[in-house]
């Protein structure tokens, strides 16, 4: 049987999408939501990991993104995609057991990343 908990961080920041003559190519910003998945084997403590050592590991990471200008900071297209992948690699980093992103860059539309 699988399991998978999940944790949800918030931040607020700015970006521009480099594709010209787009709605989006002027710098604005969003309040983001991202939902932090882990998959695995429930240990002897009944927990896959606990959710104060995955908020202690992945505040850093979204703290680099807090109102901050998102093309200065991740040096790439700062799409819904792109975000949501950056921010997979680098919580997969921290914790090893991540299975899946998502990416809320709106209430209605985002990215989901996964294992």
């Amino acid at each position: 049987m699988k399991t998978t908990i999940f944790k949800e961080f918030t931040f607020c920041a700015a970006h521009k999408l480099n594709i010209p003559d787009h709605e989006c190519s002027v710098i604005h910003g969003h309040n983001y939501r991202v939902r932090i998945e882990c998959s695995g084997n429930i240990k002897k403590d009944g927990m896959i990991i606990d959710f104060k050592e995955i908020k202690k590991r992945i505040e850093p990471i979204i703290k680099k993104l807090d109102h901050k200008f998102l093309n200065e900071v991740l040096f790439m297209d700062t799409t819904s995609e792109n975000i949501a992948n950056w921010i997979f690699k680098q919580a997969n980093d921290q914790l090893g057991n991540v299975s899946r992103v998502t990416i809320f860059e709106t209430d209605t539309c985002g990215a989901i990343v996964e294992r």
